[in-house]
């Protein structure tokens, strides 16, 4: 019997964005499917930032709004050890947000709070891995993955994200 899988994913704007746009419910429900079941099973989860950067305050929401939407619960808001690590990790990697953006970016917190949560499974004990999912470049120095790996912080992008749950899709033609 397969064992589950400890992972607990923390899912980064960048990566639900891409879903929303390449995988869309109507071709991939499966996957959306997968998705909404990580959310109610507590396996994924994101921080407010993320919500805050995909859910419009008001108006129609899209497919991918809809589905975190229903799962408000699993985004994090800020605390003061986030904000503690947001200030480090923006002194290390000042390029990981736009100082000209209009809006607050959730790069900084997505990984304070993935570290946030080691250090408290370092106190209370856990077998669970914290990955970010994101969908950045892992060539950039500045991105997401550079900084999860300063940090010893896991990161996996999409392919990675939908192997190591052992997703396979396949093609049926509709008739």
């Amino acid at each position: 019997m397969k064992s589950e899988n400890p992972n607990i994913y923390f899912i980064d704007s960048s990566a639900l964005i891409t879903v929303n746009r390449f995988y869309p419910a109507k071709v991939f429900p499966d996957l959306w499917k997968q998705l909404e079941e990580l959310f109610k099973k507590k396996k994924m989860f994101s921080h407010k930032m993320v919500y805050d950067e995909i859910v419009p305050a008001s108006g129609s929401k899209d497919d991918i709004g809809k589905l975190i939407s229903k799962n408000k619960s699993s985004f994090f808001t800020i605390t003061n050890r986030q904000g503690q690590l947001a200030l480090q990790i923006l002194a290390n990697f000042p390029r990981l947000i736009d100082a000209r953006a209009k809006k607050d970016e959730a790069d900084p917190w997505i990984i304070s709070l993935v570290i946030e949560k080691m250090e408290e499974e370092n106190l209370f004990g856990n077998d669970s891995d914290f990955v970010v999912v994101s969908a950045e470049s892992e060539k950039s120095e500045t991105k997401i993955p550079a900084v999860c790996k300063y940090y010893k912080v896991r990161h996996m992008n999409l392919f990675q994200f939908f192997e190591d749950n052992g997703w396979e899709f396949s093609m049926v033609k509709k008739s």
